[in-house]
């Protein structure tokens, strides 16, 4: 390939433009810069730089895959062969004087004409010498994005951990650009790093410690941990109305474990919510699993508990319970002649240790 400048050609449509040819020759180029770049990063111990460069490559090789899939449903292919190269078969497209190679294996059917047989070859290119690196890498990428799509599309893990947070991994300048906190684009749904689904539905209400609380949207965002500025995963949010005011990107745990959501009874825990943790068998379940036998107590009622080992009686009123995950956890008051409480005890801790329920305090002697 020696021409350098968009001489007259034989073009078949816009987008297959001598400009656009050159460009994804030289992203081409640029792929395989990266990801020699990531190898030796890599067995150098510079694993970031490695992440960072082999995810590029990824992502340039797929635009590059999308731009070839396109040119070919467009009639712009003027031939497709089949090669076969240090052991792995590919399809070369030939658009006008160039030539582009593409994994077999990136094809769900072949390209149309593309021969069945491949012919070995030793390398890809017969002439190195023969490219032109007077395009930069920029030029390229902007080009194709501006004709085609952003290779930031293509990107498959975002973002890279470092000692103080995470790093997006594609190009800063074209579109498709992540920050922590954004929202989880459709095409990149595909992992729940260990977070689970969403626990709560759009319309629940429920009571919480910081007041009442309605799911008015839910989504997965890009965020760190709680304790922990890395890594940045996708991870289920919400967006609510808190007393009426709108709080956005506020995470399933801290909807649970920081604002405390307060059930409504223990029987019924949250029953406006028609999510998982609405569920009384889930919740009202895992409780049972834990007492041998079943007392029936609620919020607000005064509780006569003998704790193992004990032959004297602790009294407490249940003033609140809270939902934190598959345990409901119980806050309590005590009631003479008890002078301290059960602290922060879950329901199914205390439930086998019950063995009585009283609508009134004990009668001193």
């Amino acid at each position: 390939m020696k021409r350098t400048s968009d001489e007259s050609h034989n073009t078949h449509c816009s987008r297959c433009e001598f400009k656009h040819l050159n460009a994804l020759y030289h992203l081409n180029t640029v792929a395989k810069e990266y990801a020699e770049s990531a190898e030796k990063a890599y067995n150098t111990g510079l694993k970031r730089k490695a992440r960072i460069h082999s995810q590029r490559k990824k992502a340039l090789y797929s635009l590059k895959r999308v731009i070839l899939g396109e040119f070919i449903e467009n009639d712009c292919v003027d031939n497709v062969r089949t090669h076969k190269i240090d052991g792995r078969t590919y399809y070369c497209v030939y658009v006008d004087e160039f030539s582009f190679h593409t994994p077999t294996s990136e094809w769900d059917n072949p390209p149309q004409d593309a021969p069945e047989s491949a012919t070995e070859l030793d390398s890809f290119d017969a002439d190195p010498s023969s490219r032109s690196n007077e395009m930069s890498e920029r030029e390229a990428v902007e080009r194709l994005t501006e004709t085609f799509e952003s290779p930031n599309y293509h990107i498959e893990s975002p973002f890279t951990d470092d000692n103080h947070g995470a790093t997006f991994v594609g190009w800063s300048y074209l579109p498709g650009l992540l920050e922590e906190g954004d929202r989880v684009p459709d095409r990149r749904l595909h992992d729940r790093n260990g977070e689970g689904d969403f626990g709560l539905e759009i319309g629940d209400t429920f009571q919480t410690r910081k007041g009442r609380c309605e799911i008015v949207d839910r989504y997965h965002a890009y965020l760190s941990s709680r304790r922990d500025r890395s890594p940045v995963l996708q991870r289920p949010v919400y967006d609510v109305l808190l007393d009426g005011e709108l709080q956005e990107t506020v995470r399933q745990r801290r909807l649970i474990d920081d604002w405390w959501m307060l059930a409504e009874s223990i029987a019924n825990p949250l029953p406006n919510v028609d999510g998982e943790l609405g569920d009384t068998e889930y919740i009202r379940g895992h409780i049972e699993s834990h007492v041998d036998t079943s007392v029936e107590f609620e919020i607000g009622d005064i509780v006569e508990l003998q704790p193992n080992g004990q032959e004297s009686s602790v009294y407490c009123r249940i003033t609140e319970v809270h939902v934190s995950h598959n345990l409901l956890l119980g806050q309590y008051e005590p009631i003479p002649p008890t002078e301290e409480a059960p602290l922060g005890l879950s329901i199914h801790e205390i439930a086998d240790d019950v063995v009585a329920v009283h609508d009134e305090p004990p009668v001193q002697e």
